[in-house]
């Protein structure tokens, strides 16, 4: 009898995945699943390129990599401040001539343009960096920062744009950064309900692990205990609902509408 394939999962190591990661990076389906561990862009070309089955990709992939179905119920989202995904600029929003572009994601960086494009009117020229903020202003007038390298960034001297609270100030939409999705071609899984349960159950368990992932992050981000969990249970949220699904609707519009993605796709569901 042929052994059956290890499923391949993309894992992002940034603490606003922690815990839709948790079950899986302790043991969860450890018979099932091979751990790839990779930054959001990475994890999308590899998913693109078929080298995984499933990953944790920024939700503007969606629209660019054909063949993907979205684990239903689960996204990482932010209802209004976000806190994490930032322009810091040394100029008013309205006078950004030059941006350095985060390469570690893609829907931020699209979101970005988008917000400066239709909020303020400019059309900065735009170069993709290392997350390295000092680097990034040297030679531009703002930078986005994304993630845990935006968490320890110092942000002393500097405007800030929160892009989630933005997004929310013009649309009254939560703004969804991230989605759970799967390729057509992944391998079955020959249990009850398939692979959808697990991407769930790793979630559960990471909820119920709060404080554990508080403290981990601790060791590496200069916030608070209060502020790490206030990040991660109010800041970030990990239900797709309807007014998420209403939200990624307009930002695929809009997207779309300004290039970065070939079409709007309707999403399409395990």
């Amino acid at each position: 009898m042929a052994e059956s394939q290890p499923f391949r999962l993309s894992i992002i190591d940034y603490l606003n995945a922690s815990p839709l990661n948790y079950g899986f990076k302790h043991g969860l389906g450890w018979e099932h699943f091979h751990l790839k561990f990779q930054v959001p862009s990475a994890c999308a070309d590899q998913l693109r390129d078929g080298l995984v089955d499933a990953g944790l990709i920024s939700s503007i992939e969606y629209l660019r990599i054909p063949g993907l179905r979205i684990v239903p119920g689960l996204c990482i989202s932010s209802p209004k401040r976000v806190r994490s995904v930032v322009i810091l600029s040394k100029v008013p929003p309205e006078e950004i001539k030059t941006l350095a572009l985060d390469t570690s994601s893609r829907t931020s960086a699209v979101l970005a343009q988008l917000l400066l494009r239709e909020r303020y009117g400019v059309s900065p020229k735009v170069t993709d960096m290392a997350p390295d903020m000092e680097a990034m202003l040297a030679e531009h007038d703002a930078a986005l920062m994304i993630g845990d390298q935006s968490m320890r960034a110092r942000k002393e001297g500097l405007m800030v744009m929160d892009l989630a609270e933005e997004w929310f100030e013009w649309t009254g939409l939560p703004f969804v950064f991230a989605l759970w999705t799967v390729r057509d071609d992944a391998p079955e899984l020959e249990v009850p309900g398939g692979v959808a349960p697990f991407f769930h159950k790793s979630l559960a368990t990471g909820m119920a692990h709060i404080p554990d992932i508080v403290e981990e992050a601790r060791r590496h981000i200069p916030w608070t205990k209060l502020e790490l969990t206030e990040y991660l249970c109010e800041n970030i949220r990990y239900h797709l609902g309807e007014a998420e699904i209403r939200s990624l609707s307009l930002f695929f519009e809009k997207a779309v509408k300004h290039g970065f993605a070939p079409e709007q796709l309707p999403l399409k569901f395990l």
